[in-house]
């Protein structure tokens, strides 16, 4: 078989139900000279045609062990619970030829009131809020890459091993580019779709999980205030632009029990050891979530009756009439 201009790389654990609409996906490219590698990180139930690894090593690991058996010099990146735009492949190889990374645009399709209120808070890759949003964007190019959408030539940089969990490892490695000079292309119509989430059961055990990676991330990176910054500017924006919108209601707790459950996750992870600290630095965090979330709501609903009284009603019903809740 003659060497493939490009292979996809996708890292998979204890995911069957998405994986095979990401492989439909692929396999209606318009672009067609491409491998597929599907790596396994010891899943239950290993899927069909793929490496599997020996034990688990965490994404990162896996996404080396794709990178180790590529034969292309491009390697493209989508995760197993994405689907891609049939253009996807025909667009990075047009874009990578002048560039070295390319960051591609990140959308989650309408699901729930809730879940459309989840992919409105920017992740990943900017979600429904959108890339330039969120992350640094100047004459198309960004700091930021997300592993669920990117491409980059060969042998450029590896993931670190090292990093244990998922979410983050793709922060820390913009962090190397970049600190290595190599600059990072975005491109919007490289596109990807990710799978939403629908519960707050789902939406509270991702946002614990990435509090328990932003403490490793932090243990790497030593300064990041940059990023605080960041998440202080998004959250701005996702206020901003959604202020108008019933959902707003929904939106403003969603975003500060996001923040409050990455600090219980931080915490946990720094502590764990210590269960007594543990479990009163996450106490008094619960009771001020509840305490400033009742509040913030008050606010909201106060804003809503007064923009109510001065819209006659005229906003509202034309909401409702649009079906938009």
């Amino acid at each position: 078989m003659d060497k493939p201009k490009i292979s996809i790389i996708i890292p998979e654990y204890n995911n069957p139900k998405t994986l095979p609409k990401t492989l439909k996906s692929i396999n209606g490219q318009s672009f067609k000279d491409y491998e597929i590698i599907i790596v396994d990180d010891y899943s239950v139930n290993k899927p069909i045609e793929s490496i599997r690894n020996i034990y688990s090593k965490g994404s990162s690991g896996a996404r080396n062990t794709g990178i180790l058996k590529a034969k292309a010099d491009i390697l493209a990146f989508i995760d197993s619970d994405c689907y891609a735009d049939k253009d996807w492949l025909k667009n990075i190889y047009n874009n990578i030829k002048t560039e070295q990374v390319l960051m591609g645009k990140v959308k989650i399709p309408n699901s729930t009131t809730l879940g459309n209120c989840i992919s409105l808070l920017g992740f990943p890759a900017g979600g429904n809020l959108g890339f330039e949003n969120v992350w640094k964007l100047k004459n198309s190019y960004t700091d930021h890459i997300s592993s669920c959408n990117f491409a980059i030539k060969k042998n450029i940089c590896w993931f670190d091993e090292s990093f244990p969990l998922a979410g983050g490892e793709d922060a820390e490695l913009s962090y190397r580019l970049t600190e290595k000079g190599i600059k990072i292309r975005y491109c919007d119509n490289i596109l990807v779709w990710h799978e939403p989430r629908k519960s707050l059961w789902s939406f509270v055990k991702w946002q614990l999980y990435r509090g328990r990676s932003n403490y490793h991330f932090k243990k790497k990176i030593k300064n990041v205030n940059n990023f605080i910054k960041l998440r202080i500017g998004y959250s701005k924006n996702v206020i901003v632009r959604n202020i108008f919108d019933f959902k707003i209601l929904i939106i403003i707790p969603l975003l500060f029990l996001s923040f409050i459950l990455q600090q219980a996750g931080y915490i946990y992870e720094k502590f764990n050891k210590n269960r007594v600290l543990l479990w009163i630095r996450l106490i008094i965090h619960i009771v001020w979530a509840i305490v400033f979330l009742v509040f913030m709501d008050t606010i909201i609903v106060v804003m809503m009756i007064i923009l109510y009284i001065f819209t006659g009603g005229k906003y509202f019903r034309k909401y409702f009439e649009e079906g938009d809740v």
